[in-house]
């Protein structure tokens, strides 16, 4: 089941029930908080011309396995 199938379940609740999964969705969150200190990971981004020193490097390292990768 796809999230988007499931947001659509939730919306054809009653809303009692589209309240109790947004309370246990909170709890939830609320754990993830206590565990890991935020309420979800942060992703970050490199920009693509900073990467570019690091994809030649990486590229150079390891040369052999990408040769294998393509054949």
């Amino acid at each position: 089941m796809t999230a988007r199938q499931i947001i659509q379940e939730i919306e054809a609740l009653p809303a009692e029930e589209q309240r109790e999964v947004l309370s246990s969705l909170q709890e939830r969150l609320k754990d993830e908080e206590a565990t890991y200190g935020t309420s979800a990971p942060v992703v970050r981004y490199l920009d693509h011309e900073a990467a570019r020193p690091m994809i030649k490097e990486i590229l150079t390292e390891h040369a052999e396995l990408f040769r294998k990768l393509s054949q």
